[in-house]
């Protein structure tokens, strides 16, 4: 079997990457191969999921984003040293460990050049998780022409540090065009696999829970402004129903605010992660995702094989390629609250419909279970 070294920034938040990840180490760790989980950032947070006892974990305790808060000359002083730091302390891990594959996911592209220079023999993989990465995507530059090429240039650097690894891996076939246009790398489509998938499930009531659910981590790309503002031109209409959100992030306080500012206090609430999530899914109606972008949507698939459908904005790239708008679930237009404050209403007042697709959506997701998944991973190791 292999010897696997992951590489991640950290893992201490309940986060969709970090699940992911964990569980495929521990599949992998409990299945033969010989797995070490380097982090970088994690300093004496514990890990957010437990691992496989077999698994080793170490952390290189070079954390980068302590030096946000500097000026920007020294900032760059300070990130070329940690850099140096990071690769030396890496370089002694693979000397010691020699793995035969080093697998990271694309957050890292920033120390991504470095795990190239102490490869030595390891096949590299790198994982994107979410959309096609560009600085110019994220931001709008279009009134300062400057700013803009200076991105252009990050990109080709972050795009030349890709090029260097052996294979990368997407979650859909969306993202991997989207890629193609951009790396040279060969790139793989293997979906997450589901953490968990209920082998039983209650039957649901024909009395709704009157509960929507959403979670993830409270950042801007999640959109759950969206959900907010989707849910303010209905709420009226629809006094019994209330909304769970599940997470934590920078965009927390404004949120609450946003809540606020529409009188919502009653009716939408932003509860702390939790690692009962499944649970929460089953004591839901169905679940919202509003992000603006997605790497493939794991909380889509969780809820789904918990037997609830999914109401989502059809957005870059999970979202369509898991439901079909009417079998399993709705689909809204990308980022149009009108459109996803019909398909919450239109889920909302139709009990018989919403049962009938979340009894489609748990049967949609048995294909993204652990070990169907898993075996591609395996297969992709051998083509290595």
């Amino acid at each position: 079997m292999a010897k696997l070294l992951y590489i991640l920034r950290s893992m201490a938040m309940l986060a969709g990457t970090e699940r992911v990840v964990s569980n495929k180490i521990n599949w992998l760790a409990d299945h033969g191969y010989e797995v070490t989980l380097v982090t970088y950032e994690q300093g004496s947070h514990p890990l957010a999921f437990s691992l496989h006892p077999e698994v080793k974990v170490i952390d290189l305790d070079v954390r980068f984003f302590t030096i946000q808060h500097l000026p920007l000359y020294r900032r760059y002083i300070e990130y070329l040293r940690m850099r140096a730091t990071f690769r030396k302390r890496l370089k002694r891990v693979v000397d010691d460990f020699c793995p035969d594959v080093i697998l990271t996911t694309a957050y890292s592209l920033k120390v991504a050049g470095e795990i190239v220079k102490v490869r030595r023999k390891a096949r590299l993989v790198i994982e994107s998780h979410e959309t096609c990465f560009s600085v110019v995507k994220e931001y709008d530059y279009k009134s300062r022409p400057l700013m803009r090429q200076v991105a252009k240039y990050y990109d080709r650097q972050y795009y030349s540090r890709i090029n260097c690894f052996d294979r990368l891996v997407t979650l859909t076939e969306g993202d991997a065009n989207e890629w193609r246009k951009h790396v040279t790398s060969a790139i793989e489509v293997i979906p997450n696999p589901l953490t968990f998938y209920p082998s039983a499930l209650e039957e649901k009531p024909l009395q709704p829970y009157f509960r929507i659910i959403s979670a993830g981590r409270l950042e801007r790309v999640k959109g759950f402004d969206y959900l907010i503002n989707a849910y303010a031109l209905i709420a009226e209409k629809h006094p019994e129903w209330h909304v769970d959100i599940f997470g934590d992030g920078s965009c927390k306080d404004g949120l609450q605010a946003l809540i606020a500012r529409h009188g919502l206090e009653h009716c939408i609430t932003i509860q702390p992660p939790t690692t009962q999530i499944y649970d929460e899914y089953q004591r839901s109606d169905f679940y919202v995702l509003s992000s603006r972008h997605e790497g493939l949507g794991m909380v889509i698939l969780e809820a789904m094989s918990c037997g609830i459908p999914c109401v989502a904005f059809n957005c870059k790239y999970g979202p369509g390629e898991i439901i079909t708008d009417g079998e399993n679930g709705l689909l809204a237009e990308d980022r149009d609250i009108h459109s996803l404050a019909n398909a919450m209403e239109a889920m909302m007042e139709n009990r018989k419909e919403q049962l009938r697709m979340g009894k489609n959506a748990r049967e949609t997701v048995m294909k993204y279970q652990k070990d169907a998944i898993m075996q591609r991973w395996v297969e992709l190791f051998k083509s290595l």
